[in-house]
C-alpha cells in the first residue's frame, strides 16, 4: 500500500487499480488510494458501490469534464472479475456462429459471433490481425476454450474435452479468416471489455477507476493485466483450509498494522481470531471478519506501546468466536476432560441458540461414538495390530480397508468419511478397548433417554455425556501395555 502511494505521489500512476481482499480493509485501502489519486488533481473521489455495471462509469471516464482537471471513480464490489467466466463466454458466443464456410461471406449471425471472438482474443492481450490464424487462436487458454456457464450448462457441467477444444479451434479459424477479410476489428463492447480495453490502452491522463474486490481470479486476464502494470494490491482474506483451520489471518493483520500503525504480537492475534471469527458451511461469516478488524482498531487506540499484546485482547475484547467442535472431539479422545468442558461451555456461550448447539452437538457426539466403536470393530476384523500415526501412509494403506463392507450385503458406516477424519477416529478408537469402544454408543443412547425424559436443562445432560466419554478414555488409556495392544497399539506381535 505504501509503496503504490509514494509511486502516486512521485506521479507515477496508472488509470485501472484493483484491491482484492476482505471489504473490511479492502475498502479503506482503495478509499485511500482513490483519494492520493484525487488529491493530485484537486479533486473529489466519487464512490460507487455494487453498480449495476461498469460501461457507463467508464464511458464517462473516457470523456474530458468541462470544469475538472481530472476525474476518480472507487467502484466498490463489481463483482465483474469474481470469476473468468465471462472471457469462456465470449467464445461459446463465436462457437455459436459456426460452421463457416472459409472463403464464404459472412451472414449477420457470424459477423456477431466473429466480433466476439476478435473481443476474446483482444482480452487476452492478443492481436487478432496479426500472424498465422492457427498460431493466434492457439494462444488462448485452454480453460477459456472449455466452456462458459452456459454452454456448460447444456453438457451437464461437463467442459469440452480435448477433442472438443480441438474441433473448437479447427472450427474457429475460418471464422477468424473472414473476420480479417471483412475488415472487422472487434473493439470493447460490454462491461467486461470495456474494462479490459481501460486496462490495456488507459484512460485520459489525469482519469483513474479504483476498484476493490472482495474476490478477484488471479488468472482473470484483466486481473493479470492489472498485476503486470504493477496496480494491484492484495490485502487478503480469510478462509476455512478442508481441516476446518482459519487461513489468511495474517495477511489481513498485516494490512490492519500498515493502516493503523500499531502491530499484534502473534498469541494475542491468535486470541482475537479466537474471540471473532465466526464460520459456516466450510466459510468465514464476513460479519465476523469486520469484528476482528474493528475489535483491531479499536485496540490499536488502545496500545500505548504500539504492540497489541494477549493481555489487552482478553481484558478489553468480547468472546463472541466460535468454538472448535472437531478439537472438542480431539480433547475427549485425549481423556483431557477439563479441557473438554472448557471448550464445550465455550461453544454453547458462543452460540446464538444454545438449546440448537446443545442437540446439534449431540448429534456429532452420536455419530463420533458410532464411528469409534466401527473402526474398532473393523480394525479386530482385519487384525490391524500397529497404530499408524503418520496420515498419508494411513490415506494410502489402511483407509481404504476400513471403508470397505467388511461382507457381501454389509453396510460400512465409515464409507464416504473423509480420510482426514477417518485418521482422527482411528487414533481414538486406538485408546480404547473393544469392550469400551463398543460402550461409547450406550453412553450416549442413555444420556439421549436423558435428554427426552425429564431433564430440565440439556446443557448438564451434554457436559455429563462429554465428561464421562473423556473419563473412559482416561480408564483406556491406563489399562497398560496389554490393554494398549488390545486397541490396536503396541508393536508388531
Amino acid at each position: 500500500m505504501e509503496a503504490l502511494r509514494r509511486r502516486i505521489a512521485d506521479g507515477d500512476v496508472g488509470s485501472v487499480y484493483l484491491v482484492v481482499g476482505d471489504l473490511v480493509v479492502g475498502e479503506p485501502a482503495g478509499r485511500q488510494l482513490a483519494e492520493a489519486l484525487a488529491e493530485r488533481l484537486g479533486v473529489q473521489a466519487e464512490p460507487h458501490r455494487r453498480p449495476a455495471g461498469l460501461a457507463r462509469l467508464l464511458g464517462d471516464l473516457k470523456t474530458y469534464s468541462l470544469f475538472d482537471p481530472g476525474k476518480v471513480r472507487l467502484v466498490v464490489e463489481s463483482a465483474l472479475l469474481a470469476d473468468r467466466a465471462a472471457a469462456a463466454g465470449l467464445i461459446d458466443e463465436a462457437a455459436e456462429a459456426l460452421p463457416v464456410e472459409a472463403g464464404s461471406e459472412l451472414t449477420p449471425r457470424q459477423r456477431v459471433g466473429a466480433t466476439r471472438l476478435l473481443q476474446a482474443l483482444r482480452l487476452f492481450s492478443v492481436d487478432p490481425a496479426e500472424g498465422d490464424a492457427e498460431a493466434v487462436l492457439a494462444a488462448l487458454p485452454v480453460w477459456a476454450l472449455q466452456g462458459g456457464p452456459r454452454e456448460r450448462k447444456k453438457r451437464n457441467q461437463r467442459p469440452r474435452g480435448k477433442r472438443q477444444v480441438a474441433e473448437l479451434l479447427a472450427g474457429l479459424e475460418p471464422l477468424l479468416l473472414a473476420a480479417r477479410e471483412d475488415g472487422l476489428v472487434g473493439w470493447a463492447e460490454g462491461d467486461l471489455a470495456e474494462l479490459a480495453d481501460a486496462a490495456e490502452s488507459g484512460l485520459p491522463e489525469g482519469h483513474h477507476l479504483v476498484l476493490v474486490e472482495s474476490a478477484a481470479q488471479s488468472d482473470h486476464p484483466v486481473v493479470e493485466r492489472i498485476a503486470a502494470a504493477g496496480n494491484l494490491l492484495e490485502v487478503g482474506s480469510v478462509s476455512v483450509d478442508r481441516r476446518g483451520a482459519i487461513e489468511g489471518v495474517d495477511t489481513l493483520a498485516e494490512a490492519l498494522r500498515e493502516e493503523t500503525g500499531v502491530a499484534i504480537r502473534g498469541d494475542a492475534l491468535r486470541e482475537l481470531t479466537q474471540r471473532t471469527i465466526r464460520s459456516h458451511r466450510g466459510g468465514v461469516d464476513a460479519v465476523s471478519t469486520g469484528r476482528l478488524a474493528a475489535e483491531y482498531r479499536k485496540l490499536a487506540n488502545l496500545a500505548a506501546s504500539g504492540t497489541i499484546d494477549r493481555e489487552m485482547v482478553e481484558t478489553a475484547v468480547e468472546d463472541r468466536g466460535e468454538e472448535d467442535v472437531f478439537g472438542l472431539l480431539d480433547d475427549i479422545s485425549a481423556g483431557d476432560v477439563g479441557a473438554a468442558l472448557r471448550r464445550l461451555e465455550r461453544h454453547l456461550q458462543g452460540a446464538e441458540d444454545e438449546g440448537a448447539a446443545v442437540f446439534g452437538f449431540f448429534a456429532l457426539l452420536g455419530q463420533y461414538a458410532q464411528h469409534v466403536a466401527a473402526v474398532r470393530g473393523m480394525l479386530e476384523h482385519l487384525g490391524a495390530r500397529r497404530v499408524e500415526r503418520n496420515y498419508n501412509r494411513f490415506k494410502r494403506d489402511l483407509a481404504p480397508r476400513l471403508q470397505a463392507a467388511p461382507a457381501a450385503g454389509l453396510a460400512n458406516p465409515l464409507s464416504g468419511l473423509h480420510p482426514f477424519r477417518l485418521h482422527r477416529v482411528y487414533l481414538a478408537a486406538a485408546r480404547w478397548s473393544s469392550l469400551q469402544a463398543k460402550r461409547l454408543p450406550w453412553l450416549v443412547f442413555e444420556a439421549e433417554t436423558r435428554l427426552k425424559g425429564d431433564s430440565s436443562n440439556p446443557a448438564t445432560v451434554l457436559s455429563d455425556l462429554v465428561a464421562r466419554l473423556a473419563h473412559a478414555t482416561v480408564g483406556a488409556t491406563t489399562t497398560g501395555r496389554r490393554g494398549r495392544k488390545a486397541a490396536g497399539g503396541g508393536r508388531r506381535a
